[in-house]
């Protein structure tokens, strides 16, 4: 019970640091929560103070239902229509963004069939991770049973080149891209936003998380924990009707589906809190998955499996600026899409801050709310795909 509560609690820790000290918060509470689950694992052996077996057990457990929670709390507060009717053009470079992940990490899973092991869980849950985020290359890892020690092992690596991306993107990005796509034009010379009721994302600082201790929004906020509950309940339940094989994919796309119905419904899309609740949980689930990180991949690097997602990451990018010349798509429009693609939500904000346009920042929302959404269904689309091709 106590590691339990250390997993759940140490986030607000961090939050509350990140509050106190404009530095940290510059570093921002995802990176944070991450590096110090790895520092932890690196540090501190936990099996002096708890059993081996519970401590994977805890680290399972709380991985697993905090990643299920927080998906449909995510999609509760998204206005699904207004978001994609105010894309425009980047609702297509999202969808040249996907269709570039999906087609490189097929190709990259067969080019790299004897040089990683199970490739073929890799492609899934890379598409999960660069066309939603961490949250959905979790949720795929449960869907396809992949292996643990695989996912631990892509988590680590996904957090050293995802960081070698951002560096990238909001250093020479805008720059280097810019020689060959086309400038942005702005759209409103006002300066004005329409955040289309979706300003509670814009909020990427540790500030944010204040709400959730608003003793007034408290029902609310619990009114949507214990909706998103009764849609895991709910998803459970539907994949207990099919085939055992199924189960996990089943519960994943049930979870996921059921959360964006709801976000349809009003009462549920206006209950205060569920984004902030649901982006808490992912910081559970990022200090927890880095307490699980091998610290020996550090210093023991698998070439064939850093090769094959530097692949992905490099390659897609490369494919998708070459599909948007062809389209005519902007240089911002452009590194926003592989952005909201490749790094999610919680980074949108920083990325447009750093292309100095805040223009792009509620289309930069709506294309990464879209990878959220379709990610986990791509995901394992790609997985089996790659099963059969390379023939596992």
């Amino acid at each position: 019970m106590m590691l339990a509560l250390a997993y759940l609690l140490i986030p607000a820790v961090i939050i509350i640091a990140c509050q106190k000290s404009s530095l940290l918060d510059k570093a921002g509470v995802v990176v944070l929560s991450f590096a110090l689950g790895i520092a932890i694992a690196a540090g501190i052996d936990l099996s002096v103070f708890f059993d081996s077996a519970t401590i994977s057990a805890v680290q399972k457990d709380i991985s697993e239902i905090s990643i299920a929670i927080a998906l449909p709390l995510l999609l509760f507060s998204i206005n699904v229509k207004s978001a994609l009717n105010m894309a425009g053009d980047t609702l297509k470079g999202m969808g040249l963004a996907l269709l570039s992940v999906i087609v490189i990490s097929t190709l990259g899973a067969i080019i790299f069939n004897d040089q990683v092991a199970d490739v073929w869980q890799v492609a899934g849950m890379s598409v999960g991770a660069y066309t939603g985020g961490g949250p959905n290359m979790a949720a795929i890892k449960t869907a396809i049973d992949g292996k643990e020690s695989i996912f631990i092992t892509m988590v680590t690596y996904d957090i050293i080149f995802s960081a070698m991306y951002l560096i990238f993107v909001m250093s020479i990005g805008q720059k280097v891209f810019g020689l060959f796509l086309n400038k942005y034009q702005p759209k409103n010379d006002s300066g004005d936003i329409d955040y289309a009721g979706m300003e509670h994302m814009a909020d990427e600082t540790a500030h944010g998380y204040k709400k959730l201790v608003h003793i007034k929004q408290l029902p609310q906020t619990l009114a949507a924990l214990l909706t998103s509950g009764i849609i895991v309940g709910l998803a459970l339940f539907i994949a207990s009707l099919v085939p055992e094989t199924y189960q996990s994919t089943t519960t994943i796309i049930g979870i996921t589906t059921l959360g964006l119905v709801a976000s349809f419904i009003p009462k549920v899309r206006d209950l205060a809190n569920s984004f902030q609740l649901g982006m808490y949980l992912i910081l559970v689930f990022c200090f927890t998955m880095g307490t699980m990180t091998d610290t020996h991949v550090f210093t023991n690097i698998d070439l064939g499996l850093a090769g094959y997602i530097s692949f992905i990451l490099i390659g897609s990018l490369i494919m998708q600026a070459l599909l948007c010349k062809i389209f005519k798509i902007d240089t911002d429009t452009f590194l926003i899409t592989s952005s909201a693609a490749i790094m999610s939500v919680p980074f949108i904000p920083v990325i447009a801050g750093a292309l100095k346009n805040r223009e792009i920042l509620l289309p930069g929302f709506a294309a990464a709310i879209l990878g959220y959404a379709v990610g986990n269904y791509l995901g394992i689309i790609v997985a089996n795909i790659s099963r059969i091709l390379v023939g596992a």
